[in-house]
């Protein structure tokens, strides 16, 4: 699955929760039961500054991996102070994993999320959310964020590291740059070059390009990596930077 790095504000969420366990047989029934509650017994009509906000899926309070017993809070974004008896929930600023995932409202997040624990990703295990972009149910849109530590044990950031052992990497480029880290990117409105078709800043780019063809994620799944195109990039030296983006491009193979 691909995913970006994104850095969130906090935010602080009304609603419902509930402990469970992924491995208990009854986990379904009561995440589910949490989401009929939100819905028809007045929940979601009854949160106060919600204006504009989205339907969340909160994971928080993990005794430990994703293994471990977890709190799951069914809740909406909010502005106000929450009244009454709901829980109340503040999502922690920092550095997530995004997924987008569409299809079936129910079967989509939970194949998402399979995919997700065998990811290998440096997890927080302290708040994970999905946000509801709209109520259908069979062609729905979820955003689903992983919280992120901020480095791991090697001083490797999780966008430097991100392979899954499978061959998805997650890669953010085709070259090993880090998308995420570029200084045009929301200027540009650019997504990264592995989600578009063509770059920003001019009509093509042979690495992309030649990645493409080949049918690769990103070059350091190529055959001839690293090749002399590649290294021509990265030890330009008015836009290179000596090599960094190859040994990115291992990590990911790796």
């Amino acid at each position: 699955m691909n995913y970006e790095i994104v850095t969130l504000k906090e935010k602080i969420a009304v609603g419902i929760s509930a402990r469970t366990n992924n491995t208990s047989p009854d986990a379904g029934a009561v995440i589910g039961g949490l989401w009929n509650r939100f819905y028809n017994e007045g929940v979601y009509a009854s949160i106060p500054g919600k204006e504009g906000k989205k339907a969340m899926g909160i994971y928080t309070d993990y005794a430990g991996d994703e293994k471990a017993d977890y709190t799951v809070v069914v809740a909406c974004e909010t502005t106000e102070e929450p009244k009454g008896e709901y829980a109340c929930v503040k999502i922690p600023a920092g550095r997530y994993a995004k997924f987008v995932v569409r299809g079936d409202m129910v079967q989509a997040v939970g194949a998402a999320w399979q995919e997700i624990w065998q990811m290998g990703l440096n997890r927080t295990f302290q708040c994970d959310f999905e946000e509801y972009q709209d109520d259908c149910m069979e062609e729905a849109e979820i955003h689903i964020y992983v919280g992120l530590a901020a480095e791991d044990e090697n001083g490797e950031k999780d966008d430097e590291k991100c392979g899954s052992g499978d061959g998805k990497t997650g890669a953010e480029s085709r070259c090993g740059l880090l998308c995420s880290e570029c200084a045009y990117r929301e200027q540009m409105n650019c997504a990264g070059c592995v989600h578009i078709q063509k770059p920003f800043w001019g009509d093509s780019c042979p690495v992309k390009s030649c990645c493409e063809e080949k049918g690769l994620e990103h070059c350091g799944l190529c055959e001839e990596f690293p090749c002399g195109l590649l290294n021509q990039f990265a030890y330009d030296k008015q836009q290179g930077d000596d090599g960094k983006r190859i040994e990115r491009c291992r990590r990911w193979r790796d």
